[in-house]
């Protein structure tokens, strides 16, 4: 709690995870606790990051869904626009490359999940998956 006259502490960080994003748009199990974390973001309340490869593993997800024939390419679009609007702040993948290859090996996770993890350590925070969005 800060002390009055004093700045508010910022808001905590955290790292979001495609799944999360993907879910303020379609609705899959676990939608109303992902809304609730894009909410939070939305008021202050916190931050999201990641690396700027959610936009492509984002995109891909919703063309998944296209080529199911279980979205319509208006709903894609749509999302898309929308996803790129939402207070998610992006971070550039070169930047991360060099730890995400380090967590790669000792870790057993392909590089672009090892590139979220890389932005958790260096933010100081964690990765919200859906499961902990609703937390």
């Amino acid at each position: 709690m800060s002390e009055q006259g004093s700045s508010p502490e910022p808001p905590r960080p955290f790292v979001l995870d495609t799944s999360v994003a993907v879910k303020w748009y379609l609705p899959e199990e676990l939608h109303d606790q992902a809304i609730g974390l894009l909410r939070r973001a939305g008021a202050g309340g916190i931050e999201l990051y990641a690396p700027d490869t959610v936009q492509p593993e984002f995109f891909n997800a919703l063309w998944w869904h296209l080529r199911r024939e279980d979205l319509p390419l208006d709903r894609v679009r749509a999302s898309w626009e929308g996803f790129a609007m939402d207070p998610v702040v992006l971070y550039a993948p070169e930047d991360l490359m060099p730890r995400a290859a380090e967590i790669t090996p000792v870790s057993s996770v392909i590089i672009y999940d090892a590139l979220f993890l890389a932005l958790a350590e260096d933010s100081e925070t964690v990765v919200i998956t859906p499961r902990t969005a609703g937390s």
